[in-house]
């Protein structure tokens, strides 16, 4: 008889607690989202050399600057009628990275960029995504070597599998886009 009380109350614990996770789950989705959303709008200014975007300012200042996005097999957002920028995915020593690489109306001359990553080591991969390694990108030129375009910048130290990911991520995804750069020079 006791056993089936304690089987009982875990069976009806294990319910509310499963319909209250749900129901929570399902309540911040939306606020998930809005902060998905956000966090591109904030990559993408970011990487276009717009100053002081946060959560709280994104959306609107992303409609302000954004004059034209196009989806579909090449995606970019134009920043205030001259910057393009691009996402970028690839693969660092542990994982994804990804990011976005702004070029100025020149179809040549790198803005800005920004990084993240899934997996990468703390202090050395990782930082990718601090401010000293992502400036290093503006005003650099992309060079173009036969078939590929590449811009160079300085590896990180001790992370020479993500440096490189980031590296062929870039040329990858310029690769891409240069029939459109070279239709807008």
């Amino acid at each position: 008889m006791n056993d089936r009380y304690i089987f009982r109350y875990i069976i009806i614990l294990v319910i509310v607690v499963s319909v209250l996770l749900s129901a929570a789950a399902m309540w911040l989705q939306p606020y998930q989202k809005r902060n998905q959303e956000n966090e591109k709008r904030i990559n993408i200014l970011k990487a276009a050399g717009i100053k002081d975007v946060n959560n709280d300012n994104a959306e609107a200042l992303f409609a302000q600057h954004c004059t034209a996005q196009q989806d579909g097999e090449l995606p970019m957002y134009i920043i205030d009628n001259q910057t393009t920028v691009i996402p970028m995915q690839g693969n660092g020593l542990w994982g994804s990275i990804w990011g976005y690489i702004a070029v100025a109306a020149d179809g040549k001359t790198v803005v800005g960029a920004v990084f993240d990553h899934k997996s990468e080591t703390p202090g050395l991969g990782a930082e990718i995504t601090t401010e000293g390694y992502q400036k290093q990108f503006s005003g650099k030129t992309m060079v173009k070597k036969g078939e590929t375009v590449s811009v160079e910048v300085d590896a990180i130290a001790g992370a020479t599998r993500t440096s490189k990911g980031v590296e062929n991520m870039i040329e990858q995804t310029l690769q891409k886009y240069i029939p459109y750069f070279e239709s807008h020079e």
